[in-house]
Parts: C-alpha cells; structure tokens; sequence
C-alpha cells in the first residue's frame, strides 16, 4: 500500500520563463496532495487501535480531498499556461495559429453571416489583435478543465499538436477526472445509497489507485509544461 505520492518528472521551466506561474502553481499542488498522502493519511490511521483492514470514512475523505486537488491543480496549471502563453504560441505556432483563426471567424460571425457590428468594434479599437487575444484566452479558460476531451483541446490551443505521447497518455487521466467530479459534483454517493439503499453511502477506492490518478495527473501536467517550455522561450 503506497503512503507517499511520487515526485514529479524533473521540470524544464526556467526562471524567466512565461510558464513559471504555472510550474509555481504546480508544485503548491504536488506538495498539497503530497502532504494529504503522506503525512494525514499516516497520522489518521494511527488513531486506529489496529492497523489493517479497508479504509474509514475519515481515511476516504483524506484521499478524496487529495484527488481535487490533484484535479484543481491540473485546471491551473492548464489555465496559467494559456493565459501566459497563447499570445505567443499564435504567433509562433501554425497548428495554434489555425485554432486562433477558428476562434476569430466563429467571434465574427452573427449566424452564417458576418456581424458588421463585431467588424466594426474591433476596428475603433486602439489593439484589435490585443483584445481577440484576450477574448481567445477568456474563452479557453473560463471553465473547468476535467474532462480528458477539455484537456486535449488545451493542448491544441497551445500548439502542442505534434506531441503525440502527450495526446496518447492524455486518456490515462479518465479516472483522474472522473473520480474528481464524483467527489465534487455527486459527494461520492453510490446510486444505490442516493435511492436510500446500501450499507455504505459512498464510493469506496484503494489507497494505491488514489496515489495514481493523483500522479498520473500532476505529472502529465509537469511533462505539458516541459514540452511547451521551449516552445516559448
């Protein structure tokens, strides 16, 4: 049974790097689930007058606690990343630049048509460019990131397209996402306790499969910035 979450793949973000808001925001949450892992959990199973035996309900909120923020961390990570790097990557980047131009033609557009009024808006603006930008960036990050499609368009948006590795291993944070919104959306109530049925109320998960998705996640979010690094530097 694991008890320490594992460190993360080295990074390659420098220190006047445009991603160094988010390799900082990474490892405030490699350290937050970390410490939940190995430093609660032990402390709270050493309450127990024995020490094996399926975890308590208390033990179970330390580890579900662990995967949102695993989960939140992996969001700000993704988001810090495009709010600090979309601007060049567009510029840079022909695979960024074409969903960039997706975005605009979609924002100019009133149905099937182009919306003079947006044209026109743009145009007495003192940066045009700026403020698409802005909007593209708005647009990207103003929801939650949890799902592996939301995560892969990310990537896109960043230029990222010919990391094939990345898109494959991407679909190892299904249950990363998915556990995360069964404890952030449904209390991680089984269907049977939700009707009034079943001994036990909430979904119940080993130890080990929680350090992983915990990993799984952190680390992909450690390898995206890795990958993105020289790309804007």
């Amino acid at each position: 049974m694991a008890t320490t979450l594992p460190g993360l793949t080295p990074t390659m973000v420098s220190v006047g790097s445009p991603l160094l808001r988010s390799q900082r925001y990474l490892g405030s949450a490699h350290d937050s689930v970390a410490s939940l892992i190995g430093e609660t959990f032990p402390a709270l199973r050493a309450q127990r007058t024995g020490s094996r035996g399926r975890l308590t309900h208390a033990e179970q909120d330390v580890f579900r606690a662990a995967v949102v923020f695993a989960g939140a961390g992996v969001d700000a990570v993704f988001k810090q990343a495009i709010r600090g790097c979309i601007g060049i990557q567009v510029e840079r980047s022909d695979g960024a630049r074409e969903k960039y131009l997706d975005y605009v033609t979609r924002s100019l557009q009133d149905g099937s048509n182009v919306s003079a009024r947006q044209v026109a808006s743009l145009m007495i603006h003192s940066d045009p460019g700026q403020v698409l930008k802005d909007s593209y960036a708005e647009q990207l990050t103003g929801s939650s990131l949890q799902s592996v499609t939301q995560l892969t368009n990310a990537m896109s948006a960043l230029g990222l397209h010919d990391e094939r590795e990345l898109y494959k291993d991407a679909r190892t944070l299904n249950d990363l996402f998915r556990v995360r919104n069964e404890i952030a959306h449904e209390l991680d109530m089984t269907p049977a306790s939700a009707r009034g049925r079943g001994a036990r109320a909430r979904r119940e998960r080993s130890v080990d499969s929680y350090v992983s998705m915990c990993h799984a996640g952190l680390d992909f979010a450690q390898r995206m910035l890795n990958a993105l690094e020289p790309m804007v530097c």
